[in-house]
């Protein structure tokens, strides 16, 4: 898709998607816009970033040929997380297994008790969090960890707003005996 042209630049995501029809370049703009929004959403929930890059740009194919069904009332990025967020839960559910080589490294001040306990900590979380069912998790992912508001939650999955303060509230309690273990 080359680089960016510059008209493209100017133009909502919802005439982006009208242009598309037109000329593939408009869509090149949407991708560039929303790209790392897309990897990050995928690396929340895989935990590898070469599955975390797949999963985003089989989004965005995903994403093009479905083009003629978006409805311009909905946010293409609400719309691009859906498909993603499938993607990789998907992806999740058939590999059954996390990489927990993707702690971030602590910085080197902290003493290596303090950096094993981290670890051990981002571990434990990594494996609680996929103890909860995907409709609780994804909330909270997106709450916690993409820092979005109720509203953008409501909107990314489809969930009347009530329920997703629901699932996040019950998702936090089911935390929380992992969190104060390790106070």
């Amino acid at each position: 898709m080359g680089h960016s042209d510059a008209r493209w630049r100017l133009l909502s995501d919802a005439e982006l998607v009208a242009a598309c029809r037109d000329d593939v370049g408009a869509f090149g703009e949407i991708v560039r816009r929303h790209q790392d929004f897309v990897y990050g959403a995928a690396l929340r929930i895989v935990r590898n970033p070469t599955t975390a890059q797949d999963l985003a740009q089989e989004a965005f194919v995903r994403a093009y040929k479905a083009l003629p069904e978006f409805r311009s009332e909905a946010q293409v990025r609400s719309w691009i997380y859906r498909i993603v967020t499938n993607l990789a839960l998907n992806h999740v559910t058939r590999v059954r297994e996390l990489a927990h080589d993707e702690v971030p490294e602590p910085r080197p001040a902290q003493s290596t008790e303090r950096r094993v306990e981290s670890r051990l900590l981002a571990e434990e979380m990594d494996r609680a969090l996929l103890q909860l069912s995907p409709d609780l998790r994804i909330p909270l992912v997106m709450r916690e960890f993409e820092g979005m508001s109720y509203q953008e939650i409501a909107a990314a999955t489809g969930l009347p707003l009530n329920t997703v303060r629901t699932r996040i509230l019950r998702a936090r309690r089911a935390l929380r005996p992992v969190l104060e273990a390790w106070r």
